[in-house]
């Protein structure tokens, strides 16, 4: 069986399940850009997100009902939510993402296609990340001890490990990305929307006050989709099994994301804070040492940059 590891620039078949969200269908574009062959998978047909590849609607908690002849499998689909959301799906999230990652494990390895499984930030534990300490990169090594975030954090990380007994076991090569807060066109700006795409959507809509969730000081690091995408090629290509940080190290407050948004829109609203709703882990940053280390990588669109080309997406779908 010849091995499912081949470059880039190659053109291979590709099958993306949950082709229709927001990383996903981004993902769609740029194997297509490389002259990729790809195949889409996903649960219903999406009444907003139009996708230019073949389409398979299925439910991934049940076997994929199609052939094996693909060189990669990028497991995108995820059920998850916003911070309001999370209190009232742990159970409905964390039941239906193992079991579409576990769907997806046994189709790639019929063929030991290179499997990719992007984790979350989520799975990190939170013992660092907590309102009373200052901001610590989050390094590879923190994961354990685990204490991961939430239902959905916990279902990342054995997901996550999960992907690794696989690969170990039956040989189908793997790549392990933790992603960090990613944004950019085609992000959700309905009731699933994060941060950014709701902040740019409450700026468009309001005439007067911009409500942001908490005091303003939660920390995040956001990384845009094109930045990604290269990451994510670079990873696939040098093999990097490890779990490893594709993220920005730009820590920014919600405020300051607040301040370059409403300077991007020209709009003078008053910021009113909410400290009553959900904020998720208060501070949250990535550590890029070992990606950088290992590939050279590191994003190369600044974050005030990349808001402007997402607030002006937003505004055109608005």
């Amino acid at each position: 069986r010849r091995s499912r590891i081949r470059f880039v620039n190659v053109a291979m078949k590709v099958l993306i399940t949950g082709c229709q969200g927001f990383i996903g269908s981004n993902l769609v574009t740029h194997l297509q850009k490389q002259g990729h062959e790809v195949i889409g998978i996903d649960k219903r047909k999406s009444t907003r997100r139009e996708v230019s590849c073949e389409l398979i609607i299925h439910d991934l908690e049940t076997p994929i009902p199609i052939k094996n002849d693909f060189d990669r499998v990028y497991h995108m689909a995820a059920d998850n939510a916003n911070s309001k959301q999370q209190s009232i799906t742990q159970m409905s999230t964390t039941r239906s993402n193992t079991l579409q990652t576990i769907s997806a494990l046994d189709f790639a390895v019929k063929n030991k296609s290179h499997f990719i499984y992007p984790s979350s930030a989520l799975i990190y534990n939170t013992d660092y990340q907590t309102h009373d300490k200052p901001l610590t990169p989050l390094k590879e090594e923190y994961i354990f001890p685990a204490k991961p975030d939430k239902g959905y954090g916990w279902e990342k990380l054995f997901s996550l490990m999960l992907v690794q007994h696989y690969g170990k076991e039956t040989g189908m090569p793997f790549c392990t990305p933790i992603f960090h807060a990613i944004y950019g066109p085609e992000l959700d700006i309905d009731f699933k929307a994060k941060v950014i795409g709701a902040m740019c959507r409450k700026i468009i809509e309001s005439n007067d006050e911009l409500k942001i969730w908490g005091d303003g000081s939660q920390v995040r690091s956001f990384l845009y989709t094109d930045d990604l995408m290269k990451g994510l090629d670079i990873l696939i290509e040098k093999n990097i099994q490890e779990p490893i940080n594709l993220g920005s190290d730009e820590a920014v407050t919600m405020s300051e994301v607040a301040g370059m948004l409403l300077e991007i829109s020209g709009k003078d609203l008053r910021k009113v804070y909410e400290p009553a709703e959900p904020t998720g882990c208060w501070k949250r940053s990535s550590d890029n040492t070992l990606i950088q280390k290992l590939t050279g990588w590191k994003p190369e669109i600044p974050l005030k940059d990349g808001l402007k080309k997402t607030y002006d997406w937003v505004l055109n779908q608005l």
